[in-house]
């Protein structure tokens, strides 16, 4: 895995100028830092005005494990493409997802008397309708829980796929779609040449292992685990990432190349 500022990751990223792109983010971890309750996450100011820009010059979509009303409203209405529940949400109100819905109305109910019953108050079910999140993040003793929630997921019925994250469990039903096939939908809705995907977590990695050899792939710090191409230092290179794709929309030399002088005093 190289650096985004590398010489490759330069020469990644011109191959996306003169072309018709689709450039796809995660939300938490990418876009917006993660936070300790997810209700309060927040695109910072500098990121959300960037990504309405780039969004007005090219086809952006966010793609999320949130639900898809909760996504849509914490980014730009330019942003005309958005996918939630980890892939498989585009419309809200899809006859499709009613089976899904039904399994996590069940795994709730199996769910919610372990919980209210476990001697740590930090742990809590996100319920996603047709996803369940179950977060650790808050307990007083980590270990502790992570083992609990392992425990309760091998009893659940019907099995649930699951994912892991930051502090989280993310249980999927078997009909769940994944950001890989997420994404590849959009490009081809698009007639998309190249992509470009940003994402940080395990969540991510559906489309970081399956993607295309000319998709580029970043990931938001680097991990040796990871199979994104390219990597970037931390969440708030994000706003850097989105300058340099809206100067290369626009073919604003003069802003490129104060860009890169940007980038070349962060590596050195």
């Amino acid at each position: 895995m190289k650096h985004l500022w590398s010489r490759d990751g330069e020469l990644a990223l011109s191959s996306l100028a003169g072309s018709n792109a689709l450039f796809a983010f995660d939300f938490d971890g990418t876009l917006a830092p993660i936070v300790l309750q997810p209700d309060r996450a927040r695109v910072a100011t500098g990121v959300f005005s960037r990504l309405a820009k780039l969004a007005r010059l090219a086809p952006v979509a966010v793609i999320s494990g949130r639900s898809l009303s909760d996504l849509r409203s914490r980014i730009p209405d330019d942003v005309r493409l958005s996918v939630g529940n980890h892939g498989s949400e585009r419309i809200e109100t899809d006859s499709d997802l009613k089976p899904m819905r039904e399994t996590c109305r069940q795994w709730l109910e199996q769910l919610r008397p372990r919980v209210d019953a476990f001697d740590d108050e930090g742990i809590f079910v996100e319920d996603k309708g047709i996803t369940l999140s179950v977060h650790f993040r808050m307990a007083r003793d980590r270990e502790r829980a992570e083992r609990a929630i392992a425990d309760w997921i091998l009893d659940l019925v019907p099995i649930p796929r699951v994912i892991g994250g930051k502090l989280v469990f993310n249980l999927l039903p078997a009909q769940a779609r994944t950001k890989f096939e997420a994404v590849t939908d959009l490009a081809a809705d698009e007639s998309a040449e190249a992509v470009l995907f940003v994402g940080d977590d395990l969540t991510d990695e559906t489309v970081f292992e399956q993607a295309p050899s000319h998709w580029i792939t970043v990931r938001v710090e680097r991990d040796r685990n990871s199979r994104a191409r390219f990597f970037i230092g931390d969440q708030s290179d994000v706003s850097n990432l989105l300058d340099r794709l809206i100067a290369m929309r626009t073919g604003d030399p003069a802003e490129l190349r104060g860009r890169r002088a940007h980038r070349g005093a962060t590596r050195s």
